[in-house]
């Protein structure tokens, strides 16, 4: 059983910036972020995709870590990839496939301002530059609020648009908000998906990680670097289940 820490990003700010977001603890700023990175190739640890992590045969490097980003909003582009890519990092990018080149519109009922999308051609650039790119769904709706059907739809129609435009399929999805059922697992399944990524939110959700609801450490942008290091220690420990 591999044991790979999964670590979750969504939004930056700039430094100079006030807290533009209702959810402060999901923006982070470029500068702690460098940080972060610093502290990471510091420790030896080296980025994989969820395919090298939990899929591909071949051995993994002495301290795997995969980088996680939901919602594909352009300042991934603009203050995350040169970080990323000054340290010899990627990371998985989870995008809105019926948003891309839009805004995030889809959490105003959180009172989010709706951030600016990267666009195709960008999420393309990424994809060649060996980023991962999978599924947020089509539309960002939450899962268990919609039928069987109408939840298949939102997955299947995401996977075909990520290989209509990027030609490539996409193996894992993330679960909008992290929300899903144990039905949904079957649906991804069915879908195409080889694994699928919720988020941990309580204690005993780090025991139930497994391969279509792989259980990712948020990373809170209003934290210091001594609870960064203790959130990692803590992931480092999910087990991954069939």
């Amino acid at each position: 059983m591999r044991r790979v820490p999964i670590l979750l990003y969504h939004w930056f700010r700039s430094e100079r910036s006030a807290w533009r977001s209702r959810s402060p603890q999901l923006e982070i700023s470029a500068a702690l972020f460098e940080r972060q990175l610093g502290d990471l190739k510091r420790r030896g640890y080296q980025t994989v995709s969820l395919r090298q992590a939990f899929i591909a045969p071949e051995p993994l490097p002495p301290r795997p870590i995969v980088l996680t980003f939901d919602d594909g909003t352009l300042d991934f582009w603009q203050q995350a990839r040169p970080l990323l890519e000054a340290r010899g990092f990627r990371a998985t990018l989870f995008v809105v496939t019926g948003g891309v080149g839009g805004a995030s519109v889809w959490d105003r009922d959180l009172g989010e301002p709706a951030r600016p999308l990267m666009s195709w051609a960008q999420l393309r650039e990424l994809e060649q530059a060996g980023y991962e790119i999978g599924s947020h769904s089509d539309t960002h709706r939450l899962l268990p609020g919609l039928s069987a059907a109408d939840a298949l739809v939102e997955l299947v129609e995401s996977r075909r648009r990520l290989e209509q435009e990027l030609g490539v399929a996409a193996d894992f999805l993330a679960y909008p908000r992290g929300a899903y059922r144990a039905e949904h697992l079957e649906l991804a399944r069915r879908a195409g998906y080889r694994g699928a990524c919720a988020v941990i939110l309580r204690g005993r959700d780090l025991l139930r990680s497994k391969l279509f609801a792989l259980q990712r450490m948020p990373i809170k942008g209003t934290e210091s670097m001594a609870r960064f290091r203790a959130r990692l220690r803590l992931a480092r420990w999910v087990p991954i289940g069939s």
